[in-house]
């Protein structure tokens, strides 16, 4: 059994990063988003209605995956013109490694 002092030594360990990687998950847990994520990490320069064609959906139902993970600090949108291009957020540590772990797998794949 832990002690108070080993009980209290153990919940400092948490913090507000928890969080924020537990939400992360949960938006990656889709299947269409955790593409839209994939595609990114391969091909950074493409558009949303590229995107929903490649995933056969709607152009609304892409944007409104690229908005949730833009909402969970996962990607950024670049505007040019009318066409908007979303890119991973390379400043987010989760997202570094989740693409070094999507880098690991294509390759332990081949």
């Amino acid at each position: 059994m832990l002690s108070e002092k080993e009980i209290q030594n153990n919940r400092k360990i948490f913090s507000e990063t928890d969080k924020s990687m537990a939400a992360a998950f949960k938006v990656l847990s889709d299947v269409n988003r955790f593409r839209i994520f994939r595609i990114l990490a391969q091909q950074p320069k493409i558009s949303i209605s590229s995107i929903a064609r490649i995933l056969n959906i709607s152009l609304p139902l892409a944007s409104q995956h690229v908005k949730i993970l833009t909402h969970a600090k996962l990607l950024q949108k670049e505007k040019n013109g009318k066409k908007v291009y979303p890119r991973l957020e390379y400043a987010n540590p989760f997202v570094q490694a989740v693409v070094k772990t999507i880098q690991e797998a294509l390759t332990a794949a081949a």
